[in-house]
């Protein structure tokens, strides 16, 4: 590969992630990259069992722990029972304490993705503090944007730690449910069974004749106030300009009747609940002194950056005999072109590494 030199420096700042949202500990010198070149059942075990503590998916995390435990056996043949080891440094801790933080995070979440947000705000001040509450986190040292925008989402895996922008996303939020004139009703897919909340607790819909009466229009312009009022207490100038335009958008609900059936109507989707909960998890795992992403979304940001890298610098693909064994290449999308027409087009002599493709990845192991 004569692209090395090249490679080495692209390599440096392309996969560099933002700080201070992955805390990954540095490998200790005595630990290398060949533990991933000869892979242990417990290194994928690690894996799913980090992706659904992290995810909150409590119960099945306690299945899979159980189900797949290394059973170790005295003289006899007897099973010597020993407690689940503890993933190090990551969002795995299935001890007693450990499950019970989890289920909290789970609560959290099942609460803004119901569109309960006063309920959600609730429990992080009484649960986790840290999130919301003044701490030494600055917005100097954080990734300060809003996410209401998916293609930010989708292209900027970053995430707002500074509890002064979280508490202000939250209140953004609570201000799109009262616009909301369309129930949208959330069951979590995990579950069996819906969960039945009373009515008191909930954050009700509005009736669309609602949005035009005076009073509570009245009402929601107050509420759109303070949060403008909020927005000129930040310190960051960068901070409260990207606000006052999230603020001009999001006040675009208060022009319809029906803003779900409004050009506005993606703010009122479950897209939405969906990135305002994950952020917030996000936020109580570094508050928590865990890893902010699993292990899977590094991987997957790991070998994205390195494989895109690869294809630019137009890497040639290696002979079968230069690579370590077991070692097979991502697949290769098809161009669509050549497949829409029946012709067959000749191949090139020189092929190159192609970039990663997650969804290919996983169709081609389906």
């Amino acid at each position: 590969m004569t692209s090395s030199t090249a490679l080495n420096s692209s390599m440096s700042s392309t996969i560099r992630s933002p700080a201070p949202t992955l805390r990954i500990p540095s490998p200790s010198p005595q630990v290398s990259n060949q533990q991933f070149a000869e892979p242990q059942p417990d290194h994928l075990r690690a894996f799913v069992l980090d992706y659904l503590c992290h995810n909150c998916y409590t119960k099945t995390a306690q299945a899979f722990a159980r189900d797949t435990a290394v059973r170790h056996l005295d003289k006899d043949g007897d099973e010597i029972t020993s407690p689940d080891r503890r993933l190090q440094g990551n969002s795995a801790d299935l001890t007693d304490e450990g499950l019970r933080r989890i289920r909290l995070r789970e609560e959290v979440r099942t609460e803004i993705l119901s569109g309960r947000i006063d309920e959600a705000t609730a429990l992080l001040n009484e649960h986790f503090p840290s999130v919301l509450a003044s701490s030494s986190v600055s917005s100097s040292d954080t990734s300060s944007y809003v996410d209401s925008s998916p293609e930010r989402i989708e292209h900027t895996p970053r995430t707002v730690l500074d509890p002064a922008l979280l508490s202000l996303n939250l209140r953004i939020h609570a201000f799109i449910e009262a616009c909301r004139t369309i129930p949208l009703p959330y069951s979590p897919s995990h579950r069996t069974t819906p969960i039945t909340t009373p009515e008191s607790t909930t954050n009700p819909s509005r009736d669309p004749d609602l949005m035009a009466d005076e009073r509570y229009q009245t009402e929601l312009i107050l509420r759109a106030q303070k949060l403008y009022a909020l927005v000129e207490l930040l310190r960051r100038p960068e901070d409260r300009a990207t606000y006052l335009k999230e603020l001009e958008n999001v006040g675009g609900l208060l022009a319809y009747k029906v803003p779900e059936m409004s050009p506005m109507s993606k703010y009122l989707d479950q897209a939405r609940r969906e990135r305002v909960a994950d952020q917030i998890n996000r936020a109580i795992l570094y508050h928590s002194n865990l890893l902010s992403v699993s292990h899977l979304e590094v991987a997957v940001r790991y070998n994205s950056s390195l494989w895109g890298a690869l294809s630019e610098l137009r890497v040639k693909v290696p002979t079968n005999s230069s690579r370590p064994a077991g070692v097979t290449l991502p697949p290769k999308p098809t161009s669509r072109s050549a497949s829409t027409s029946g012709e067959k087009k000749p191949t090139s002599t020189v092929e190159y590494l192609s970039p990663f493709d997650l969804g290919l990845f996983l169709d081609a192991r389906v």
